[in-house]
């Protein structure tokens, strides 16, 4: 898997991404995949923000550095999450990330996503309680 996504993200093309990220891949990453990842999530070539979220999520990847990106694609809607309607789900997803990678740093990151006072946070967070 780390060589596909290696190659999808050094040569940025989205197709390739969007079949590393496909639920039909049987691959699961590992932490030798995790620096292809954390270049996916600050990446701008492609719009697939919301399954590498995802994917961090379901896959409870646990990474430090993928706090970072995931706040920018939370608080940075007309880049990252412009395809986000009212129920903001990639929003959503970056909260539910962020509860899995617990860190100090995801937990101060989570803290900054309350400050918004957006429901869309509050609801996700209620689902870990």
């Amino acid at each position: 898997m780390k060589d596909k996504l290696k190659r999808a993200v050094e040569t940025e093309n989205e197709q390739e991404l969007i079949k590393c990220l496909s639920f039909s891949n049987q691959d699961k990453f590992d932490d030798n995949s995790f620096e292809y990842i954390e270049k996916a999530l600050i990446g701008n070539w492609h719009s697939q923000h919301e399954d590498l979220v995802n994917t961090i999520y379901l896959q409870n990847l646990r990474d430090e550095r993928f706090v970072e990106p995931i706040v920018n694609i939370a608080l940075d809607r007309e880049r990252f999450r412009w395809y986000d309607d009212e129920l903001e789900a990639t929003l959503r997803k970056c909260v539910h990330a962020l509860k899995t990678i617990r860190s100090d740093a995801s937990e101060s990151a989570l803290e900054k996503l309350k400050d918004l006072n957006n429901d869309n946070v509050t609801f996700a967070l209620e689902m870990w309680e």
